[in-house]
């Protein structure tokens, strides 16, 4: 796995194809394929201008998990000297540090994450009992891992999650090893192969013209990239400042300011009016609605 600002995770020996092509895979009625992994940091730090996008425009999306962490045996990332979890510190502290995005690194020194693929298929299990809440359940996932440092792949860890957003941990319990995801994220890893994408993050915009992006982009990118959609393109939302953050239930103060367009100190104003409650966590400011 290689991993930089421009490109993102890159999974070993994928053969690179063009960054302009037909997408051949059935996406009707969708706008952007969101390829990701819930430990890509990458992925992490696009989460500002992913949700400018999606307030800014009435974007419909779906996920492939593509597995970015099978294991550490035979596992490694020699460009950024990753050979063992506590190496990845030093590039999460990289990732945070250009990107402003709050992260805690010390869960790969005090209780690593084995692999990334049960998350990836805990997220398709959500999926199934809930298609509504697979974008908040892996919002969850990135919050607990990257700001809390809390190794999530677990059984009871995932499970507990569920359970918190009001879904069957049991059921949940028993989709997360079943044949049925197992095959659904087998899938979409070759899905992934075929819709020529590298890594994570890997944004598939299906229009007149179906082309990617990959890694963490400027905003500006991403819109220029639904102008070229066409006709495609999605309808423009006009939101008001508290539609746009009580949207989501916990914001960083990094997402707050790509959001709304404003300074650290104006979107710090806003949030409190809005209700919401500041923490300091990971090295930043995190923000989220008292429980009621």
């Amino acid at each position: 796995m290689e991993c930089d600002a421009d490109i993102g995770c890159v999974m070993p020996n994928y053969e690179t194809k063009k960054d302009l092509e037909a997408n051949t895979t059935s996406t009707e009625q969708v706008h952007l394929v969101f390829v990701t992994d819930p430990i890509c940091s990458h992925c992490w730090a696009l989460e500002p201008v992913w949700r400018r996008l999606k307030l800014n425009y009435q974007v419909n999306e779906r996920y492939i998990h593509g597995g970015l962490l099978p294991g550490w045996e035979n596992f490694g990332d020699p460009g950024n000297g990753i050979a063992k979890p506590t190496d990845v510190i030093g590039h999460w502290q990289q990732v945070a540090q250009h990107y402003q995005q709050p992260i805690d690194p010390s869960m790969w020194a005090k209780d690593p994450i084995s692999n990334s693929y049960i998350l990836c298929r805990a997220a398709i299990a959500v999926r199934l009992l809930a298609p509504n809440l697979e974008s908040a359940f892996v919002r969850l996932m990135r919050e607990r891992i990257f700001l809390y440092a809390e190794n999530m792949a677990k059984d009871e860890a995932l499970a507990e999650l569920v359970t918190s957003m009001g879904l069957d941990g049991q059921a949940f319990a028993t989709l997360l090893h079943s044949e049925q995801v197992l095959t659904i994220f087998n899938t979409e890893q070759q899905e992934m192969m075929q819709l020529g994408a590298r890594g994570f993050p890997s944004l598939i915009f299906n229009g007149d013209n179906a082309f990617r992006l990959a890694g963490s982009q400027p905003y500006q990118n991403l819109e220029r990239a639904l102008v070229l959609m066409g006709e495609a393109q999605p309808k423009r939302r006009h939101l008001t400042v508290q539609q746009k953050l009580t949207s989501y239930p916990s914001w960083t103060l990094r997402e707050a300011c790509e959001v709304l367009q404003v300074s650290a100190e104006e979107a710090r104003i806003e949030l409190h009016q809005f209700g919401f409650i500041e923490s300091q966590i990971a090295g930043g400011s995190f923000w989220h609605k008292p429980a009621l």
